[in-house]
């Protein structure tokens, strides 16, 4: 199997849907020799900033010397980047072996009688087989949607279970209450396995830390960050005991995902993966993470974001008003209808002046009319575009014709963000 054949082979199995639940990845690892029990693993579940505590966590290992293996859903911008190693993506000819022994190991288990394994399974085999191949450290694993019934919660003793910000999304998939959301995501707690997670909602903490007393886990909560602010282009605040923290990802929210990544690698310390604190405070300024307000160009400003619920649109209204108070902020947005983007809209709706709107390519996808109907209903003078290079050209456009007085901002989907940085790349080029 070469690298287009892995790709084709992934791409078809998407067929069989998303389906929550062990049996399938158990029997497809036990075809692999159920490598994953040789590997050190901390599990990462949350609603948002998994992936930037991941990024975190690897930055900071990074520098400590230590081989780690990172794990994430969903890819914005290509395949491999969701199966990292050091920061760096799986090579295409990895990718390819790969696949090969994975899909055959599908084949076997369908020759047994058993289901196809979806794609999420394959993603996350092929994850554990190429970490156990090269020998990993320590492993990085980010939930997909879930937690107790996701596929990444096959180990019974992680080095510690973590826990970013849990809030409503997946409702048709994990629960309809916040309350539901947190009892299957507290799934990943293991019995002695310590817990650490930033100051939850409520009804999410008592959750959380009832399945940790239940379980015999110590139960570790990250500080609060109540201040920060922008200094010579990066993020700052102040953690207890280190002092200084500085952030390159300047998304407002940050500070909370950096503080639990920095209270998980203290506890990790005690388990024998000694980082520094130096090498702690470098770790988590160098780490940047594609498509998290990112910024694109400077001239004029252009960011992308991964906004796509209510909670992390309220974050990002912060950023904007943390970065850009005065200046004009210009909006582009797609979004899957089955997203809350009436409630998102209703949260963004004062920080934009101009919004143009696009329909991601995704079966799963609001019409561009629509949401801008939505935002017009709102208040807001929105324009669909027929595609996404338009809404970019038109937004660029606008930016520029600005000065430095306006900034382009790119949210509500991660699906469509791929297309966004190709569009603004052919414009400047």
């Amino acid at each position: 199997m070469n690298y287009a054949e892995a790709v084709q082979f992934h791409e078809e199995i998407k067929k069989y849907g998303s389906i929550l639940g062990l049996s399938s990845i158990r029997a497809l690892m036990h075809e692999l020799g159920d490598v994953w029990k040789e590997l050190n693993i901390v599990h990462i579940a949350g609603t948002n900033g998994k992936g930037s505590v991941c990024c975190f966590l690897a930055s900071a290992f990074k520098e400590a010397g230590y081989l780690t293996g990172q794990f994430y859903s969903p890819e914005v911008f290509d395949l491999r980047e969701v199966y990292q190693i050091g920061g760096e993506w799986i090579e295409k000819e990895e990718y390819a072996s790969c696949m090969k022994e994975v899909s055959a190991a599908c084949e076997k288990m369908v020759q047994k009688g058993f289901s196809h394994p979806t794609v999420f399974e394959v993603e996350t085999a092929l994850a554990f087989l190429w970490f156990f191949r090269r020998k990993c450290d320590i492993v990085l694993l980010e939930t997909g949607m879930g937690g107790e019934t996701d596929a990444t919660n096959l180990m019974e003793q992680p080095l510690c279970s973590v826990f970013a910000s849990i809030s409503l999304d997946h409702m048709a998939f994990l629960g309809d209450s916040i309350e539901k959301i947190a009892e299957v995501k507290s799934g990943i707690i293991k019995k002695n396995c310590p817990v650490v997670t930033i100051k939850q909602q409520p009804g999410v903490e008592q959750i959380l830390r009832k399945k940790a007393e239940e379980l015999h886990a110590d139960y570790h909560i990250a500080p609060a960050i109540a201040e920060s602010k922008i200094k010579d282009g990066r993020l700052t605040f102040i953690y207890p005991g280190l002092g200084e923290v500085k952030l390159s990802m300047t998304g407002s929210y940050q500070t909370e995902n950096a503080a639990l990544a920095i209270r998980t690698l203290q506890i990790l310390g005690k388990r024998g993966y000694f980082v520094t604190k130096m090498q702690i405070l470098k770790g988590v300024e160098k780490a940047k993470w594609s498509g998290r307000f990112e910024c694109l160009s400077k001239n004029p400003l252009f960011y992308i974001d991964g906004a796509h619920n209510t909670a992390a649109a309220e974050e990002l209204s912060v950023s904007l008003m943390q970065h850009f108070p005065n200046l004009k902020r210009i909006g582009i947005m797609g979004v899957m209808a089955d997203k809350p983007y009436r409630e998102m809209i209703h949260i963004l709706e004062p920080e934009f002046e101009t919004i143009y709107t696009v329909t991601p390519d995704n079966k799963r996808s609001l019409s561009a009319e629509k949401l801008a109907e939505e935002w017009r209903r709102q208040g807001v003078g929105a324009i669909a575009k027929e595609s996404v290079q338009d809404a970019v050209k038109a937004a660029y456009d606008e930016a520029e014709a600005d000065g430095e007085a306006a900034v382009v901002i790119a949210f509500g989907s991660l699906y469509y963000l791929k297309e966004v940085k190709c569009a603004l790349y052919e414009i400047k080029k």
